[in-house]
């Protein structure tokens, strides 16, 4: 199937894993495919559970025809590929590709919740690129929320209230305890800019489902909020921990006050 739009690791898992799926010639990723954010949560209501999983992938430009998928550890042993579907531009040269699964335990054919293993893989020009997580695959349990592989800081969620507010959700690495977490904003094209900090979350609701801070993963969830003003307000977001500042601007475009969950 063809849609539209790492560190190098061992060849052994490759020949082990996925040699039988490969049809081109075969490289691990420098940085043609780079998983940006997976997360998992569990729901329960009225009875009925289900697992949501999202993946987030950096993909490089090569051509305009490629595959992106992930390839998923199904529970019986066997590996399916997820096929993504282009999300938007990542950069110069750069774009985000987005996988979305639900798990269910109601139906004629249930399947049910379970732990996560899976690799990235790119195809393009003849070519396969792998993200492997350096050969150990990626791992994400069932209920733990947010995976950041690769970043330290990532916008979750932003919503523009009714009210005029901006609610920014924001996942970080718990790379300290003492840290800072701070939304930078304008709404005249950055002729003036404000800032507006962060508050820790312990836990949050994703729908009908629970993510402790920090998780399983060791992210934690931030809040901020950007009060209501005259204009409409990008941002990007500064986080400051150990002495070192990790910065979030959506590839350099800033973000938007919607801005879908990821």
């Amino acid at each position: 199937m063809t849609t539209r739009t790492g560190t190098p690791a061992r060849w052994s898992v490759l020949l082990v894993a996925l040699t039988a799926v490969l049809t081109s010639t075969s490289a691990l990723a420098a940085d043609e495919v780079r998983l940006l954010k997976a997360v998992s949560t569990v729901s329960s209501y009225r009875g009925n559970t289900w697992q949501d999983v999202t993946y987030l992938l950096v993909v490089k430009n090569l051509a305009y025809e490629k595959q992106v998928v992930i390839h998923d550890k199904q529970p019986d042993g066997s590996w399916l590929d997820l096929s993504a579907s282009y999300a938007g531009g990542a950069g110069p040269g750069q774009e985000l590709w987005k996988v979305t699964r639900q798990y269910q335990s109601w139906g004629t054919a249930p399947q049910p919740t379970r732990d996560l293993e899976f690799v990235a893989r790119l195809t393009v020009n003849g070519q396969t690129y792998w993200d492997n997580n350096a050969g150990a695959n990626y791992h994400l349990g069932r209920a733990d929320g947010p995976l950041l592989p690769r970043v330290n800081v990532l916008v979750a969620t932003s919503v523009w209230q009714s009210n005029g507010d901006v609610d920014i959700g924001i996942d970080v690495k718990n790379l300290a305890y003492s840290k800072s977490v701070t939304v930078v904003y304008s709404t005249d094209d950055w002729a003036t800019s404000h800032e507006v900090a962060a508050s820790f979350v312990p836990g949050y609701s994703a729908g009908y489902a629970y993510v402790a801070s920090p998780n399983a993963q060791n992210v934690e969830r931030w809040q901020a909020r950007i009060p209501p003003g005259s204009g409409t307000p990008r941002y990007y977001i500064r986080y400051q921990v150990g002495g070192q500042t990790y910065w979030d601007s959506h590839f350099g475009q800033n973000y938007p006050p919607i801005y879908p969950p990821l």
